[in-house]
């Protein structure tokens, strides 16, 4: 049923006219494109009332809604439903729109059509478009490229034979434009008497050249019996193309794709409802076509599915394509084509191009998704780490996340791995969001079999290993593995290009805004910065407004497009607020922003040089200003990425995501529209109908289904789009109009007043010009005008006057230089015919020089004026008010408007001078090309800012680690201040004696405090030196506020050593810190000293404390003068133990005046017994409900002397430790040292080349070796070994360990023979825990390899154990050599190594060697480390049962570079 058809069959045949096909009806039209308007999105409810009103009002030809919706199904099957289900492997469902889809509608579209371009250029001019850049010109696999043309209608592919019309043979390799032609890249063929020989290096040859394709070649040279010389036979293999049948006559075209994904709220509302959503761009399309949002295809999401399961989904359709293309109509050529895309380059924010990455993301230690850049907190504050963040470190590589993501696997089989694969993983920066799933539950599963149940033992390390293996084996029809790392052409590490709205916007220019807006507060000047802000110039910027007062009042919750305008102007805004290295700072970043938003890059190596160098400066000064942002904010790394990326793909706009950003405003449109049970499957719906109807109406072909035609819109339907602009904005396709060059726009007329005639605009002659008032002088024209407010430039730009423009010389010539002007007066002629329309400029002077602060050209407008055509105008720039120059001041004022009218209301603005220098603004993003090819050169060359960067990094990393440093200070001062205060408040609530002086509160307590000075009395209370350190007389001075207390907050005072602020970020003095005493005036102080103490001190900060009983003047008195007699009588304290009456009589009084609970009556006299002691201690003990043991053992204490009783404290707190020795053996053995120790010990002795045997005997004297180095090796105390229970423990991990470890290698072994690794892939993939290859390796892991396919091999029945296989296996070697040399030790070796040899040559020829010169790097024995040296000598000398002295196999090094010639050098490291 053709369409026409449809619209009879649901509308009836009647009233169906032809000139609106394929709708009824021009009713049906109007209400499909309203209610398939991807702007306005309508409820089902809306439709209804709107389709109820409109036949209502008596409306022609209102469908119903039940009438459209079976139209609008009808057209989408007719068109092509792209929706289809697709059910993920963890059982997610969802639903996505064909990606064949949508590149077929932009096939089928004539306008989408002739601007697509399917093959690289190689442009002379510059680089603007992605197929300019090397990505697709030069990187891309040819697998993946278009890989034919066809001319004159013959069909010529790559890899294939050609002769060119000059009798010249040429085998093309890829295809490419150059100069508006088709060119192709290969290598030419000359005749030689034994048949073509292809030349070594390549050329390029024109396609027009082409004469006859392969079949004809084919053809013509059939009687010879070899066309190819021998040299180049291999040509012939690929003749013919493989897709030279698979196209059946058709062409094949490869089109790349963009792919974008995000995380998006499904709600218009705060309230979070995430999907993840994927859309795509065409890449064929120009950059101004892939901004609209109508170019913008939408794919699918789901708010069930992960991201990473709807990007499988896209590589299985992308790769179905690989091995079926898809047939779509070509508008263009009349004719169908095949079409095989592939992913160009996925665009995105961090976080969801580190997942795409398979990466950890920006938290984790390695946080660079493209490198490996990054380490520890320490190794980033170390010399060598902070400056290793400046720039890119070693390129990530696809292969190389593969194999650690199957390292993991691995590693997850093994007992007790979670630990070591959370270390793997830190380490090496890989997470995979598909082996994730599979790492949790094999970890999950490991726990439960190695724990213990009702119903079984705990298993064994070997079974867990051998069930968790099996677990996995399992899996492996599941995803494992993140499918970007396999598809062709892509390399995730290079193809997520660096973002500049989420990196450098939301990234560095925020981090700048915050510390100046931070310092802005700090200084006072944020009013002045505000002022300045709303008194720039917007002229020449192409924003909508600077909006100053909202960035300020909203200055933490800025977005996108307001860091994209800070970035132009705020070197302007904090000119001489700021230091000058904050300053610079601000020029740097816009030069950089400048660059990132250039369009054509005319000198790709120099512009790419000239970013790196910018990124360099930026990030230079984020190590001047603040060093701790480089390690916190990983986004200045990520930056350092972008050169890279622009010389890949083109200027930096190309992939930028804000197109998808935008798009995300109609999706949420599309959402929140649904019912909610199946967003997935209505989004993709709706998405499907807003393109089916934009592709109907905008002239798109379809095919008919019952003719077989394509057919198209009627031209009626194609004509009310393009005069309609309301319905051609509704379906997002409403074409821009350029402004005509030289238009004017009049001044607006003053409002009508009534009665009066309406007003008119006034017609002027020259005398009556503000021109000839200005400049008598010059020369009058002929003619009247109307006084106009502005012109539009040739680039579109409308000029008012006041505006800075770029002139047009009058010379001619190429080296005629254009000139900066300002537009005085624009005069529109009355008779244009007659007389020409002028524009009245003022010349503009450029000074010689830049201007001091800014470093920016400078302009004077003392110039004459002169009349210009509106023609000669080129575009409008932005230029500052020099106001540095002009001393302008803040304290002009101006009236705010509100609902469009003036308030009363004023704010504050800079009041200008009437200076006449104004500064070119080089940061601003508009007409920045026409600005650059103004100014002469030495004026936009910027001198470095940084002299020695190498002497910079230095000193920012030894700044960081002080204020790391210093933070760790305060917090531990932190820590010394509460504990005293727990202190303080312990003793002040208890009835502890005291006896040796050292409580705080005893000795600092204030006149409210414990009676304090008695009524009466003007003598104040003493104090300890010590207690007058815990208040400076100047700490009462509150400390001021930081940018981000609360106001009213105040620091706590500190007891601790003052430690100095971080230094500011612009290099301002510290805030104000509390001063305090040095450590050595803190130190425990002799009784005489508190004699003279001073009597004032600043009190403590006040506590609310129940108030002592108020105690009479006259025992008050008491009190004092027992206390200065205790201080009189210290010196009778005996050194030997013994104390005095006298001294234990002051010492007791002290104790007695200080600490003696409420209420207790002194002792009379100056004499205390013994009973006095223990009545004190039942006392204290029953207070805290001692045992009576515990009681017995107090009033024993307290019978001793104070040296006894320091001794029996010193014997209780050797005892406490000798416990925690005890207890340190089980806390150690979980710690992640001991773990990481352990790992590297065991790995020397498994992966050491002469290890004798791989189970027999090893674990004990494996054990007794690291029991006698236990604290070497393993950290332990040699004290811990005489605990057998203790010891136990370690050994159980050792065993564990063992068994882990074999049976990683049993996996890597296994691993390398499916994957057919060489011999130098298996001894890297072996080698792990810093272990370094040395050639003895080769021999025995070739010799693993051959025992592991042999065992493999033997019936399963018959197996036994695997590495007891390898033991009789490596016995069975030992006895063969005994067997030949019964005595001759060495010859018995000599054998052994000629075994292994022999058996690398045959591992070698099963698996070819294809590995690089990396992976053959090998050390000798004083290159290794000390621990793989010492272990491996050490196992060598292992017992094993077939020889009673310890004979095992050495390998030669001469007999192995004879199978494999690698030169052994003395430490080949890189």
């Amino acid at each position: 049923m053709t369409a026409q058809d449809l619209s009879e069959s649901h509308f009836g045949g009647p009233s169906t006219k032809s000139d609106i096909f394929p709708y009824p009806n021009r009713g049906v039209m109007k209400t499909d494109i309203l209610f398939s308007s991807p702007m306005i999105r309508f409820s089902r409810s809306q439709k209804e009332a709107i389709l109820a009103w409109g036949r209502d009002m008596g409306a022609k030809d209102v469908p119903s809604l039940y009438g459209l919706e079976n139209f609008q199904t009808s057209a989408l099957h007719a068109v092509g439903d792209p929706t289809e289900k697709v059910e993920a492997s963890s059982g997610n469902i969802f639903y996505m729109n064909s990606i064949y889809q949508a590149l077929a509608h932009d096939y089928s579209h004539p306008e989408a059509r002739t601007k697509m371009r399917l093959y690289p250029e190689f442009s002379e001019t510059g680089i603007e478009e992605v197929w300019q850049a090397s990505k697709w010109l030069v990187d891309a696999p040819d697998s993946v490229l278009t890989p034919m043309t066809r001319i004159n209608g013959k069909d010529y592919f790559v890899n294939e034979l050609v002769l060119c019309t000059d009798n010249l043979w040429f085998v093309p390799t890829r295809f490419f434009e150059f100069r508006g032609a088709l060119w192709a890249k290969g290598r030419r063929a000359v005749e030689t008497e034994h048949g073509l020989l292809v030349a070594e290096e390549p050329s390029v040859q024109p396609c027009s050249t082409f004469h006859r394709p392969w079949p004809e070649v084919q053809a013509c040279l059939s009687d010879l019996p070899c066309i190819f010389a021998p040299p180049s036979q291999h040509f012939a293999q690929n003749m013919p193309h493989p897709d030279r049948q698979l196209a059946g006559g058709l062409e094949i075209e490869c089109p790349p794709i963009i792919v974008f994904v995000d995380d998006v709220s499904g709600n218009t509302s705060k309230q979070w409802n995430v999907h993840y959503s994927a859309y795509m761009s065409n890449a064929t399309l120009p950059r101004a076509d892939l901004e609209k949002s109508a170019n913008v295809h939408f794919i699918a999401t789901s708010p069930h599915a992960s991201p990473m399961e709807i990007i499988r989904a896209i590589c299985e359709a992308v790769r179905k394509g690989s091995t079926t293309p898809f047939k779509v109509w070509d508008s263009v050529k009349k004719r169908h084509i095949l079409i095989r895309p592939w992913i160009l380059f996925l665009p995105g924010d961090n976080p969801m191009q580190a997942e795409m990455c398979s990466h950890i993301g920006l938290k984790g230690n390695h946080f660079c998704r493209m490198c490996h850049c990054g380490g520890d907190q320490k190794y980033k504050a170390s010399d060598e780490g902070f400056t290793s963040l400046m720039t890119p470190g070693r390129a990530r590589s696809v292969s190389e996340t593969r194999e650690a993501i199957t390292s993991q696997l691995v590693m997850a089989t093994h007992a007790a791995a979670e630990k070591p694969l959370k270390a793997a993983i830190s380490a090496s920066g890989v997470k995979d969001s598909f082996a994730t799933p599979l790492l949790n539950l094999l970890i999950a599963k490991g726990k439960i079999l190695r724990r213990a149940t009702p119903t079984r033992k705990a298993l064994n390390p070997e079974l867990v290993n051998k069930q968790l293996y099996d677990e996995l084996m399992k899996n492996t029809g599941k995803p494992m593995c993140n499918p970007l790392l396999d598809m062709d052409g892509l390399n995730v590490h290079l193809d997520t290009p660096v973002e500049a709205l989420h990196t450098h916007l939301l990234g560095v220019v925020k981090y700048f805004w915050a510390q100046t807006v931070w310092i802005l507060e700090k200084k006072g000047r944020f009013a002045d910065f505000q002022a300045r802000l709303n008194s720039l110039s917007r002229i020449g910027l192409k924003v909508p407004n600077i909006m100053a007062d909202y960035m300020c009042r909203y200055r933490g919750s800025l977005i996108g497009k307001h860091f994209k305008t800070i970035s132009q102007i705020m070197a302007f805004a904090v000119c001489g607020l700021v230091d000058e290295v904050m300053q610079n700072a601000w020029l740097a970043i816009g030069r950089l922003t400048v660059l990132i938003w250039e369009t054509k890059i005319t000198d790709i190596k120099a512009f790419a040089k000239e970013l790196r160098e910018v990124i360099e400066e930026t990030i230079d000064f984020a190590a001047s200003l603040s060093p701790g942002l480089l390690t916190e904010k990983n986004k200045f790394h990520i930056l350092a990425h972008l050169p890279d990326h622009v010389e890949r793909f083109g200027p930096a706009l190309l992939f930028s995501t804000e197109r998808y950003e935008s798009f995300n405003h109609i999706f949420r449109l599309c959402s929140i529209h649904s019912n909610r049970q199946a967003p997935s499957r209505d989004i993709a719906r709706t998405f499907a109908n807003q393109e089916r109807c934009r592709h109907m109406v905008t002239g798109g072909y379809w095919q008919d289904k019952t003719s077989g035609d394509w057919v198209r819109a009627s031209s009626a339907v194609l004509q009310h789009i393009a005069n309609n602009p309301i319905d051609a904005r509704l379906i997002g396709v409403l074409p821009e109009k350029s402004p005509i060059p030289g238009d004017m726009t009049l001044l607006p007329l003053p409002p009508r007043v009534r009665g009066r005639p309406p007003p008119q605009h006034p017609v002027i002659s020259w005398a009556q010009t503000e021109s000839a008032r200005l400049q008598p002088s010059i020369p009058s024209l002929p003619g009247r005008w109307h006084p106009a407010g502005s012109v539009i430039a040739l680039n579109g730009d409308s000029a008012p006057v006041g505006a800075e423009v770029i002139v047009r010389s009058d010379a001619m010539g190429p080296s005629a230089l254009n000139s900066f002007a300002s537009i005085v007066e624009v005069l529109l002629s009355t008779s244009p015919s007659t007389s020409p329309s002028w524009v009245i400029v003022r010349d503009s002077i450029l000074s010689p020089e830049t201007h001091s602060d800014l470093k920016m050209p400078v302009i004077n407008r003392t110039g004459s004026l002169r009349a210009v055509r509106p023609e000669d105008i080129i575009c409008v720039i932005n230029v500052q008010h020099d106001c540095i120059t002009g001393r302008c001041t803040s304290s002009g004022t101006e009236h705010i408007r509100q609902e469009r009218e003036q308030s009363i209301r004023t704010r504050q603005v800079v009041k200008h001078t009437a200076s006449t220098f104004f500064v070119i603004n080089v940061t601003s993003l508009h007409n920045q090309r026409h600005l650059r090819n103004t100014l002469p050169p030495r004026l936009l060359k910027q001198n470095p800012f940084f002299e020695d960067r190498s002497r910079l990094h230095l000193r920012a990393a030894q700044s960081l680690r002080d204020t790391k440093l210093q933070k760790k200070l305060a917090r531990e001062a932190q820590v010394r201040r509460n504990a005293e205060l727990a202190l303080r408040n312990s003793v002040a609530n208890s009835s502890h004696a005291d006896f040796l002086g050292i409580s705080t509160e005893s000795v600092g307590t204030t006149g409210d405090e414990f009676g304090g000075t008695a009524p009466g009395s003007h003598m104040p209370v003493p104090s300890c030196h010590a207690c007058s350190s815990i208040g400076h007389p100047d700490s009462s001075i509150s400390a001021p506020r930081g940018p981000r207390q609360k106001k009213g907050a105040r620091a706590t005072r500190s007891a601790a050593p003052w430690v100095p602020p971080a230094p500011a970020m612009n290099g301002d003095e510290p805030r104000e810190g509390r001063r305090s005493e040095s450590s050595s005036s803190r130190r425990a102080v002799t009784i005489s000293n508190m004699g003279t103490a001073p009597s004032t001190i600043s009190p403590a900060p006040p506590r609310k404390r129940k108030r002592p009983a108020r105690a009479d003047p006259e025992s008050s008195a008491a009190r004092e003068a027992l206390f200065r007699g205790s201080l009189q009588n210290h010196q009778e304290i005996d050194l030997n133990g013994d104390v005095t009456p006298q001294g234990l009589t002051a010492m007791i009084g002290i104790y007695m005046r200080h600490q003696r609970p409420c209420g207790m009556m002194e002792p009379s006299g100056n004499t205390h017994t013994r009973e006095i002691y223990q009545e004190f201690a039942r006392t204290q003990s029953r207070k805290y409900g001692l045992s009576g043991a515990q009681v017995t053992e107090v009033l024993a204490f307290s019978e001793l002397s104070p040296v006894m009783m320091l001794i029996d404290l010193k014997i209780h707190q050797i005892r406490t430790e000798n416990d925690f020795l005890h207890r340190f053996i089980r806390v150690f053995v979980r710690h992640p040292d001991f773990g990481t120790r352990l790992r590297h010990s065991v790995a020397a002795a498994l992966l050491a080349p002469r290890i004798p045997a791989y189970v027999d005997g090893l674990n004990g004297q494996f054990t007794a070796y690291l029991e006698d180095n236990a604290e070497a090796l393993l950290g332990i105390p040699e004290s811990q070994k005489s605990d057998p229970a203790d010891w136990s423990l370690v050994k159980t991990a050792i065993g564990i360990e063992l068994a882990n470890q074999r049976s990683g290698m049993r996996a890597k072994l296994d691993a390398g023979i499916k994957n057919k690794q060489d011999i130098y892939e298996l001894t890297t993939s072996l080698l792990m825990y810093d272990m370094r290859a040395k050639i003895e390796h080769w021999g025995r892991f070739a010799f693993l390899r051959q025992c592991t396919i042999l065992y493999n091999k033997t019936p399963s029945g018959r197996r036994g154990d695997y590495w007891r296989y390898i033991d009789q296996c490596l016995k069975d070697m030992r006895e063969n050599a005994r067997k030949d040399h019964p005595t001759d030790v060495l010859a018995q070796k000599r054998h052994e190594s000629l075994f292994l040899t022999h058996t690398l040559d045959n591992d070698i020829k099963m698996f070819p060697i294809r590995s690089g010169t990396l992976a053959r790097l090998v050390y000798s024995n004083d290159a290794l480390t000390t621990l793989q040296r010492t272990t491996e000598n050490q196992v060598s000398s292992f017992t094993v049962n077939d020889s009673p002295v310890a004979t095992t196999p050495v390998v030669n090094s001469e007999d192995l570079q004879a199978v494999i010639s690698v030169p052994v050098g003395a430490g080949a490291a890189e």
